[in-house]
Parts: C-alpha cells; structure tokens; sequence
C-alpha cells in the first residue's frame, strides 16, 4: 500500500471485467493484446502462444498478460474451461514496476483473496452504484498488486501457508471434477493422510475433505452465478456424482437451491443462458 501512496498516478484510465466459458476444444486468436490483463482460470486449463512462446495455465491459477503482444490460445479439449479477466489501461506504469511483474513466476496459484476480488470485480457489472467504475478501477489496481505482491513472495520462498497444504490445496482446485480420496491428495501433498489432516485443521479448522467439498461448492455457486451451464453439467464440473448432491449442498451454503442462487445473481432469470463470447 506504501507503494501505491507513493504512485498517485498509478491509477487505470479504465478497466474492464468479465468471464466467459469455452467449450471443449475452443479457441481464440491470434490477436494483438491492447491492456494488462489478468486471467483467471476457474475450471478446464489454458495454453496461450504469446509471440510463438507456449505457456500453460491450469485450473486454479492466474497469469498476466503484457500490451502489443500477439497470443494465440487454446482451452481443454476434454472439458468446458471457465475462465475470468481483468483488463487494466495503465499507459505509465513506471518500467521498475513492469520489471518486477516480468520477473515472476507465470502462472501464480489463485489465491483465495484473489479468487475473492476477481467475485467482487464480476458482480460490480451489474451494480446500479453510481461508484461503480471507481470501485472497478480500485479492485482493478488492488489485484494487480496483490498478483505482484503473491508472485514475490513465491519468488523468495515464502509461503502463505504450509507447502504441503499449498500443494494439497492446488491439487483440489485442478483435480475438483475428478473422484478424490484423502490418500489421492496426501500423495500430492508429498505428506501423509494423518499429517495433512492436522495441519488443514490447523490452517483451515477442517480435514482436507471436507476442504475440498467446500470447494467443489464453491465453484459450483460461482458457476452458477456467472454462466448459462445446466445444472447437470455443473454439478458434474464440480465433481458430484448427481444434481441431487450438488442441490443439496447448494442449499445447505446458501439456503437457496440453485436456480434460485442464479436467479439472485442475475437480478432475474433470463429467458436464455448468456452468450458466451469471446473476449
């Protein structure tokens, strides 16, 4: 923050958000990219060709992308890839700043606090708030420091947890449509069962599958809110085994089931899905 108050004016000229879901096999490109922009990827995986240089992103990571770049991409051939964006106009940012960025790690883990203010910057699209695009402009320049601030610390071995969980809690977020076992993840973990349940008790007062559920409610609530898919297909996205399940879980976070959870988020329900367009 002491940074930013150094850097008034860092500020976006403008910045834009969104999310969009490929089907399997999609692709977008070639195209020159005109903004900084950080991307999301929620469920599927990503391979982008940035001047020819192939670079992967999985399911639970985010990566930037640089202006006057040309990128070429293609998403899962095995499953729909929903991802999110955060485009930001920044035309000073200082080249030290560009520096570091260029430095880090690609792709960077999604954290939670990112995965949180990517949520907010989505629902702001639809807020009646007559600070709305300061509010976007604001989450906008919070997440490209936090995505700094996250890729420097990897970069000096620091963890915000465990290595063990943050190798547990990855391996949730790339595998949550696929059959689990304590087992499958502690052996990820490069940990024990026993282990790795007392340390996910210890940072995150619950056993690893327990964990990993939450997460699968989670990313069913947010595709529910953020895309046309049929419940069906969601609920098997995220790895249960029937609607039946991934209703009542829904219910159980919310208290809503979930067409009503994407009724709420949409104001109404439409009469057809959202278009999915490519951005």
């Amino acid at each position: 923050m002491s940074e930013m108050i150094m850097m008034p004016h860092l500020w976006p000229e403008h910045v834009t958000v969104g999310d969009v879901v490929y089907p399997p096999g999609g692709v977008l490109g070639p195209r020159i990219q005109y903004s900084i922009e950080l991307v999301m990827v929620h469920n599927g995986e990503m391979t982008v060709w940035i001047d020819g240089q192939c670079r992967y992103a999985p399911a639970g990571s985010v990566s930037i992308l640089f202006p006057g770049h040309e990128e070429r991409f293609a998403f899962s051939t095995q499953m729909d890839t929903y991802h999110s964006f955060v485009h930001l106009w920044l035309p000073d940012l200082p080249d030290e700043i560009e520096r570091r960025l260029l430095r880090l790690p690609w792709p960077l883990p999604l954290s939670s606090a990112m995965h949180d203010l990517t949520r907010s910057a989505l629902h702001l699209r639809r807020s009646s708030l007559s600070t709305a695009d300061g509010l976007l402009r604001t989450l906008g320049l919070h997440m490209l420091w936090r995505y700094l601030g996250e890729g420097e610390r990897l970069l000096a071995g620091e963890e915000s947890g465990h290595p063990a969980v943050e190798r547990a809690r990855q391996f949730i977020q790339a595998h949550l449509s696929e059959s689990l076992a304590l087992a499958d993840i502690a052996q990820a973990a490069a940990i024990s069962p026993p282990h790795l349940i007392r340390l996910f008790r210890a940072e995150f007062d619950r056993t690893p599958i327990a964990y990993l559920w939450e997460q699968r409610v989670r990313q069913g609530i947010e595709l529910l809110e953020n895309t046309g898919l049929p419940v069906g297909l969601i609920a098997e996205q995220c790895g249960f085994q029937t609607s039946y399940h991934f209703s009542r879980r829904v219910r159980q976070a919310t208290d809503l089931s979930p067409v009503e959870v994407r009724r709420r988020a949409w104001g109404q329900e439409p009469p057809h899905p959202p278009e999915s367009t490519v951005q």
